[in-house]
């Protein structure tokens, strides 16, 4: 008894920090004032640059084709960019947000940027962190292509208590911690008010192509739905600290972006928004599954 006692003094004692915390880095952080577009339709689609989605393309090409779609990170390279025309981009990682079109060590993110800029010849809406407001390499693309909007999220990460954190993400705020591209945009998608969000190419199947080798380097063959063979990475070299990453490291990050979906499922819930995950193939299981055909 005396025990729990003590643990529940202890979770009220750290959600009120955490609380705290999220408050003062709101006013400090965040942009006050941004909106999201509010849906047009009552059910979206989100399309995860997993391998799975090929399978998705095979059955559904003409569903997709006239739905309103989410698209995330380089699926701007795939020909199914062109062919599906999705109103929805969204990017979070600052290889995307900073990219100043001249720089990069990924070569997919300056062929992204390319493809936007010749290939878009339909409304479509780029969602950014508000901290990238005043790159003005994503201010001349939009200035270039009449066909581009873009429109600024505050991505600052609030936790603590349940009602503190929904007030929060609510408001435009604040978000769950978004390890993963997907987490930002399903959030987003619950905040434009749409009934139904249906997941696809949410694979999240990495840690099937991990291998440690025997430099105890960390590598993973990063695959898409558009180079099923993937390509090997060196994690480390991506790392903020090199000396400090390792296996441990890798399975923490996992773990942050599949926690973050329990949290974006709490506050779905609280916004009346049903997710659902459609995937062909994914280890997501914070979201109801659901095929197609069925919905």
């Amino acid at each position: 008894m005396l025990e729990q006692v003590i643990n529940s003094i202890g979770r009220f004692s750290q959600q009120l920090f955490e609380s705290i915390i999220s408050i003062i880095k709101v006013l400090l952080r965040s942009k006050f004032g941004l909106k999201l577009p509010l849906s047009t339709a009552s059910s979206c689609y989100i399309l995860g640059n997993g391998p799975s989605l090929n399978l998705s393309m095979g059955k559904h090409r003409d569903l997709l084709q006239k739905s309103e779609l989410f698209v995330v990170n380089s699926f701007a390279v795939s020909p199914y960019f062109v062919d599906l025309k999705p109103a929805n981009y969204i990017f979070l990682d600052q290889y995307f947000t900073a990219y100043d079109g001249k720089q990069t060590p990924i070569e997919a993110v300056k062929k992204t940027f390319e493809h936007l800029a010749t290939d878009v010849s339909w409304p479509i809406t780029i969602f950014m962190p508000a901290k990238s407001a005043r790159n003005s390499f994503h201010l001349e693309l939009k200035k270039s292509n009449p066909n581009i909007n873009i429109c600024y999220y505050n991505y600052v990460v609030a936790k603590g208590f349940k009602w503190v954190k929904h007030w929060l993400f609510s408001h435009n705020l604040a978000m769950p911690q978004c390890q993963n591209i997907l987490n930002a945009c399903i959030f987003i998608a619950i905040n434009r008010k749409f009934k139904n969000v249906y997941l696809l190419g949410a694979d999240h199947s990495w840690h099937e192509q991990l291998i440690v080798d025997n430099s105890n380097d960390i590598v993973i063959t990063d695959k898409h739905f558009y180079n099923e063979k993937g390509k090997e990475i060196e994690m480390k070299s991506r790392a903020h600290d090199p000396k400090e990453y390792g296996i441990h490291k890798f399975f923490e990050l996992i773990s942050k972006a599949f926690y973050s979906y329990l949290v974006l499922r709490s506050y779905a819930d609280s916004q009346g928004v049903n997710i659902f995950n459609s995937s062909e193939k994914s280890y997501i299981d914070a979201f109801e599954r659901k095929s197609i055909p069925n919905v």
